[in-house]
């Protein structure tokens, strides 16, 4: 339809803004019902497609329905209560605390529990080692008691004529003697020499005494030096005392003790002299003896194992012929098989206190046991032999 255009020709036409809209509303109205019919097919085919409840499902839903509605009931209730006053709050704080507290020890006595039971654990396997072993000894020594048995049983028995014997008179060692030792095992000589190493370890003394003195503690007339155990037993450690016959020099320290020790441990199968080489003219034990010879003071005793006295007697009657004093002791020695090491009470060594240094003890002694109130009541011994020392024949 034709519109009629303003005369004027000055004015604007508003025609094409209102065909504009007006195309505009249709479209949305087309929009708004293409939308709406689609929405009401996608319901039905919602509810179409939708399966009914079964009977359980229904059940389990009422029950939700009154666990909520229980809960909402709990939530009004607390909302209508009255708050706590500041004097509930703290106690309860302080409970709190305290179950902390006990938590907190509880883990505590735990973490102790546990580490009790591990060094239980630890005990265990080392005394179950320990019994191994033993058990192990046991069984050797009784196979070798029954080698024996044996053995003798097989031996036929011989019929020695009897023979005078002489006992040659025994004096004591005279206290101004200087004595050295040699231990008679395995069908060797083995010299033990206890001044030589003593000077060396003075001689370390004097060397490193600004490092290892602690005090000088005044005993009657004598100011007695003390020396720091810790640093000697370090030190001795790794020395070598330079020790020519094969022989190990060993400083033994005790933390509850305020003296050292000293062992000397011989090579018990390569050291000292075999019986063998005795016979010679020159071997290392006549070496020895001559150059002890010239020591007026020297005394030479004899520690003889039970299974070499022929060893024994050759050494001795070289001992004699060099005009060396001597005497013996005969000792039952123990070795292992596997290694060849002894012991002359004990443990195949020659051990001495050396009385003349002190050191600090490092840990106090254990106390002594105490004595029971009512002890039982002990019968005199009779009085045995008196006891002899060292003697030289």
């Amino acid at each position: 339809m034709a519109r009629k255009r303003n005369s004027d020709g000055g004015g604007v036409s508003l025609d094409s803004l209102m065909d504009a809209l007006t195309n505009v509303v249709a479209v949305l109205i087309l929009v708004l019902l293409l939308v709406s019919a689609d929405v009401k097919q996608k319901v039905e085919q919602f509810f179409d497609d939708l399966e009914p409840a079964t009977p359980e499902q229904v059940e389990e839903s009422k029950k939700k329905i009154e666990e909520l509605e229980k809960e909402q009931q709990k939530l009004d209730q607390l909302l209508t209560e009255e708050p706590p006053n500041p004097e509930d709050l703290e106690e309860e704080k302080r409970k709190l605390a305290l179950l902390e507290k006990t938590i907190q020890d509880t883990e505590k006595k735990n973490r102790e529990l546990l580490a009790n039971l591990d060094q239980l654990k630890k005990l265990e396997k080392e005394k179950r080692k320990q019994r191994d072993q033993e058990e192990k000894k046991t069984v050797f020594k009784q196979e070798e008691i029954a080698r024996l048995e044996s053995l003798l049983d097989e031996t036929p028995v011989l019929n020695i004529p009897a023979t005078e014997v002489s006992i040659p008179v025994s004096r004591p060692v005279p206290k101004s003697s200087e004595t050295y030792y040699a231990i008679v095992t395995q069908d060797r000589v083995h010299f033990i020499d206890p001044f030589t190493p003593v000077e060396t370890l003075e001689d370390q003394l004097k060397k490193n005494e600004r490092k290892w003195l602690i005090e000088r503690v005044k005993r009657g007339n004598d100011r007695i030096k003390v020396y720091d155990q810790a640093q000697m037993a370090e030190y001795f450690s790794t020395f070598d005392f330079k020790n020519t016959r094969k022989q190990q020099v060993k400083i033994i320290t005790n933390p509850i003790s305020t003296k050292i020790s000293m062992n000397i441990v011989p090579d018990l199968k390569e050291g000292g002299t075999h019986i063998d080489e005795l016979s010679a003219k020159t071997n290392t034990f006549v070496s020895i003896l001559s150059k002890l010879r010239n020591n007026k003071k020297a005394v030479l005793f004899f520690l003889v194992d039970t299974k070499s006295f022929n060893t024994y007697l050759q050494a001795r009657s070289l001992t004699d012929k060099a005009g060396i004093a001597a005497g013996w002791k005969m000792e039952h020695m123990d070795f292992d098989t596997e290694t060849g090491k002894g012991r002359v009470t004990p443990q195949g060594s020659f051990g001495m206190m050396i009385k003349e240094v002190e050191v600090n003890r490092l840990k106090d002694p254990p106390p002594p046991k105490p004595k029971p109130k009512n002890p039982p009541k002990k019968e005199p011994k009779p009085e045995g032999p008196p006891k002899i020392g060292p003697k030289l024949d």
